[in-house]
């Protein structure tokens, strides 16, 4: 079972992956702009006329520059481990649009607020003409456009951290489940082990709840802890301390 190398130094990023020579350019973006607002209202807050293949975006008070914008050359994007609502075949030789954080905000990509901004701007931007998927660049994951609105769109709105989209789940062979992508938001991933008999999909259950309560929360500490449905869980580090295994010692409440 093997996650994605160095998470953390990926940088938070979201990729526009673009049908080739379907890049919007400069205007397209300002035009889209001035309609936003649905899910959260942006403005072009810088457009330099010597560069006019990325702008500054201004969202919620935050910026993010985006870069690739045609004419110019795609933005680099990292290679995709994960697909949701599509598959890694539908995105191989896509043009990207990349989103990051400005530079004021290289200290904290990886909170929360600048993260659902980031994310927002995603959900106003998944109408683009051409656009075939969206990507996370932590996680190595890519989405359909209108699967990334309804996740991305309901954890903006109160629901659940769209483990599924920011976040990827990796089975072993023997079952134990593993997040990929977790470490950007807590430094660490975490893996659980299987219970015998278990059904599969009831781990990735448990999984994908353990992985929500930790963004939200904070992340757990070595020892005994409560699950979110109850669940005894043993945790410990991993030597290198880049992963949290996760043990069961009884069954949830009822």
């Amino acid at each position: 079972m093997k996650v994605s190398e160095n998470v953390e130094q990926r940088g938070a990023g979201l990729s526009l992956l673009f049908a080739r020579g379907a890049r919007p350019d400069a205007d397209a973006l300002a035009s889209r702009a001035a309609s936003s607002g649905e899910v959260v209202g942006f403005s072009v807050s810088h457009r330099p006329a010597d560069h006019p293949y990325w702008v500054e975006l201004l969202a919620l008070g935050l910026t993010f520059d985006l870069l690739g914008l045609a004419p110019g050359i795609p933005a680099q994007s990292s290679p995709s481990l994960h697909a949701f609502a599509t598959t890694l075949a539908d995105v191989q030789g896509c043009d990207a649009l990349m989103i990051r954080p400005g530079p004021h905000l290289s200290a904290g990509s990886t909170l929360l607020p600048v993260v659902r901004a980031m994310a927002a701007l995603g959900c106003e931007l998944a109408a683009l003409p051409g656009l075939m998927a969206i990507g996370w660049e932590p996680a190595g994951t890519v989405m359909a456009p209108d699967y990334y609105s309804r996740v991305i769109g309901g954890w903006l709105k109160g629901g659940a951290f769209p483990a599924l989209g920011l976040t990827a789940l990796i089975r072993s062979p023997q079952g134990e489940v593993a997040s990929d992508g977790l470490a950007f938001f807590t430094g660490y991933e975490i893996r659980l082990d299987p219970l015998a008999g278990e059904p599969p999909a009831e781990a990735a259950k448990l999984a994908l709840r353990l992985i929500h309560f930790l963004v939200e929360n904070g992340p757990y500490t070595p020892g005994l802890v409560e699950g979110p449905g109850g669940e005894a869980l043993q945790c410990e580090y991993t030597a290198n301390r880049d992963c949290l295994r996760i043990r069961r010692t009884v069954a949830a409440r009822p």
